[in-house]
């Protein structure tokens, strides 16, 4: 059995369709890579996936009664001495 990829559930699952991958995280789930939606079967199979993929990071979103205006930006790092001065 395949594990589904649940969005925002956890920081670990990713999905692959054809060379597109979405990757999960809970706050944020990125997209990269490339895939063509080509005008035969094939296209219409990686449409519905994607599709399927971002109707259930919409249903996720919309279920969040606490979701926040802007997830907070990265912290910025703290400053180490430089060992070498």
């Amino acid at each position: 059995m395949t594990r589904r990829l649940v969005p925002f559930a956890d920081d670990t699952m990713s999905e692959t369709i054809d060379g597109m991958t979405i990757e999960n995280g809970r706050d944020a789930i990125a997209f990269y890579g490339r895939t063509d939606l080509t005008r035969d079967r094939s296209g219409l199979d990686r449409a519905r996936r994607l599709l399927a993929m971002l109707q259930g990071v919409v249903a996720a979103l919309e279920a969040d009664p606490g979701l926040p205006d802007a997830v907070p930006g990265p912290k910025a790092p703290d400053r180490v001495r430089n060992p070498f001065d």
